[in-house]
């Protein structure tokens, strides 16, 4: 199998796999050669896939979509970060989320700041009806 992780600047992993496990909504599941052409949702997760050479890495993602289509694994995610240790990739995954986390506290502290503004301008408008 091959396996290819490609993220909106482009391809972080392009390479032959002997399997890979990831997660859904459904739970976790595991791709090996000669399975069935496959699709589906992948939620924020650790990838874990044997390289040629039969050792383990990992990929965290930040969900994404997976199609698995005549032994050809392509992944496409808004983030993913590759490491060779557990460790490395739980690290990463952790900064990931605390990034997130945070970007959606800003979009919602410029959310409720511009609803404020609708606000008060809609008050001076009907003040002057």
């Amino acid at each position: 199998m091959k396996l290819e992780i490609l993220v909106p600047d482009g391809v972080i992993l392009d390479a032959p796999i002997r399997s890979l496990r990831a997660a859904d909504a459904s739970g976790l599941f595991g791709l090996w050669p000669n399975h069935e052409d496959f699709a589906t949702l992948l939620v924020p997760c650790i990838l874990s896939y044997r390289d040629e050479e039969n050792r383990e890495r990992y990929a965290a993602v930040d969900g994404g979509v997976l199609v698995l289509q005549k032994g050809q694994v392509s992944i496409g995610t808004r983030e993913a970060v590759l490491a060779d240790r557990i460790e490395e990739v739980a690290d990463a995954a952790a900064a990931m989320l605390a990034t997130r986390r945070q970007e959606e506290r800003t979009a919602q502290e410029e959310f409720a700041a511009l609803q404020s503004s609708l606000l008060r301008e809609m008050r001076k408008v009907e003040k002057r009806a």
